[in-house]
């Protein structure tokens, strides 16, 4: 591995003068799972890596209407949150099966957006939220909504020297279920394919339906077309079935070493279904699946959940 700076700036005036002086030659890092990895393997090179992890007011947990999350919160963190647990069960799920303990001990939610891995665990939960980042520089502040922060595999709108500052969910609205699944050669690995839902309910009726899935695609994308089948209507196995049908054609999956192209899209659908099917349970709308075409890696199960 080749020699490189390390410098922990205690600001984030000192952070931007840092990138500012290596001009594209440094990377800010959070846990480092990813890019010290990365590194070793010389997939990069740099001349500097900068650590945020001294700046003080870009983690933790907060609610005022929205919540929000530091950039710097620990995966960790939010897998311990009684109230992320309770109201986002879909983020709470996609923390629960990524990686390790020991990873999530180190790990951000920041770091894990910014990877922009096609295959992110947290990024549909936060797609379906209809989340935002708030991206900060030395050009100044914006906010960027989740759906467009992603560009590609790797690649993020992220301009030199920004830093994912704090991610935004809105709050949400009453009638509210959500829920999370990941497909894996086991649930620590990353995922062959991911696949979250959110329901807004109003009585038997889905009013809002928002569905995603990750490693389906150069980037976590929404399935719009999918939603715009469940809402304003009543929820039936019927209906499921016809959502993971048009599922598996709305994704655009490829072929590497973790899955081929044809059974990513048979299983997106799979996926599609049982996660809007948990999310209504969620809410409060029990459904008993007879027949799966696949068996299920993970699944959350309210009487099993770690507390």
């Amino acid at each position: 591995m080749k020699r490189f700076e390390y410098y922990q700036p205690r600001t984030l005036d000192e952070a931007y003068g840092y990138m500012e002086r290596f001009q594209g030659r440094a990377k800010y890092v959070a846990g480092g799972t990813d890019v010290i990895i990365r590194l070793k393997q010389r997939a990069i090179k740099l001349d500097a890596l900068v650590s945020l992890t001294g700046v003080s007011g870009l983690s933790g947990i907060r609610v005022k209407g929205d919540l929000t999350l530091g950039g710097m919160t620990l995966l960790r963190d939010i897998e311990r949150s009684d109230l992320i647990k309770k109201h986002y069960p879909a983020l709470h799920q996609a923390v629960w099966v990524l990686a390790n303990p020991q990873v999530r001990n180190v790990a951000t939610i920041g770091g894990n957006l910014c990877n922009a891995a096609p295959s992110a665990d947290c990024a549909p939960p936060l797609l379906v939220m209809e989340a935002s980042v708030r991206v900060e520089g030395p050009e100044g502040k914006r906010e960027v909504p989740v759906d467009t922060f992603f560009r590609g595999p790797g690649a993020t709108v992220l301009k030199p020297g920004e830093i994912l500052k704090a991610i935004t969910i809105p709050r949400l609205q009453e009638g509210t279920g959500s829920a999370f699944i990941k497909m894996g050669r086991v649930s620590q690995d990353i995922a062959k394919i991911n696949a979250a839902a959110l329901v807004v309910m109003d009585g038997d009726v889905c009013v809002r339906c928002r569905l995603a899935a990750g490693a389906v695609a150069p980037v976590p994308m929404r399935l719009k077309r999918c939603e715009s089948l469940v809402e304003g209507k009543r929820v039936d196995l019927r209906l499921l079935a016809e959502v993971a049908d048009a599922a598996s054609k709305e994704v655009r999956p490829i072929t590497d070493v973790r899955s081929t192209e044809e059974y990513r899209r048979q299983v997106a659908g799979v996926l599609i279904k049982r996660a809007l099917g948990d999310a209504l349970a969620h809410w409060g709308t029990p459904f008993t699946f007879t027949v799966f075409d696949i068996p299920a890696d993970w699944r959350y199960d309210k009487d099993s959940h770690p507390s």
